[in-house]
């Protein structure tokens, strides 16, 4: 980071703020919570200065650089693919099936679908993008077509409307854990003898969140698939296949991260 009083240094906070990451508060309290770092260091002092361009600056690992060549992709990902950009087991990740345009950008995935469900993922080479599109306060909506087996009722349907929380990942004992969970809407597709098929949008994109919730109330997924993320649906997208989002389709994106700041604020 800079220690010279060169005239176009900034501080932190008004940097992030003017970025879009948050408010001017929330920005001081993501700061002196030890989620941003400068040049690869840790800081927590909101007055810090840097120079734009120069220090690098990253939250929450999303480096904030604006490429000079912005790139997002839509991927229909399938089962059995990782959403990373390396796996040490060898199994299929989402860059494999993007190297015709991984070599020439360097690609990552914004957010990430568990190995075993399928549909919309977004890769981009845009840590800001990527970091607006994944962070709930922005309210990005993804809907999800889920398969679920156990007795299902009106009033399992009600408790999947009004969840507030479900258990934390890994306790098998002890009571529930609460986490404030935001769902858009749940609606009932389709019931059969064995199985029921429900539609769930989400606001936020917490771990294995629509399988926890419906754990949560004695279901369990057999199928699931995000059907779209934003505005963005892999209908016409083949299974397996990617394509780059045009430029009004990337301005969508943007338009509903600002309308979901807006908000926030309020």
């Amino acid at each position: 980071m800079t220690t010279k009083n060169d005239s176009e240094s900034i501080r932190l906070n008004r940097f992030l703020a003017q970025l879009g990451v948050a408010s001017r508060r929330s920005c001081d309290e993501l700061i002196e919570a030890g989620k941003v770092r400068v040049g690869g260091k840790r800081v927590t002092r909101p007055g810090i200065k840097i120079i734009p361009g120069v220090d690098t600056v990253a939250v929450d690992g999303f480096k904030l650089d604006k490429p000079a060549n912005p790139m997002v992709l839509l991927f229909h990902k399938p089962t059995g693919v990782v959403s990373t950009v390396s796996d040490p087991q060898g199994r299929l990740t989402v860059i494999d099936f993007c190297k015709r345009y991984a070599r020439r950008k360097r690609l990552f995935p914004v957010g990430r679908l568990d190995v075993n469900t399928t549909g919309a993922l977004l890769l981009t080479n845009d840590g800001l993008l990527c970091y607006r599109l994944t962070h709930p306060r922005f309210r990005i909506p993804k809907t999800y077509r889920v398969q679920v087996r156990g007795g299902f009722n009106e009033l399992k349907l009600q408790k999947l409307r009004k969840m507030t929380g479900v258990k934390e990942p890994g306790r098998r004992s002890g009571p529930p854990v609460r986490e404030k969970v935001t769902t858009a809407a749940v609606e009932l597709i389709k019931q059969m003898e064995k199985v029921t098929i429900l539609k769930i949008t989400l606001v936020e994109g917490r771990n294995r969140q629509v399988r926890r919730m419906c754990d949560a109330v004695g279901l369990r997924v057999v199928k699931l698939k995000r059907l779209s993320f934003g505005p963005l649906s892999v209908r016409s997208v083949p299974l397996g296949s990617v394509r780059p989002l045009t430029k009004k389709e990337v301005a969508s994106l943007n338009a509903m991260t600002e309308k979901g700041e807006k908000q926030d604020e309020n």
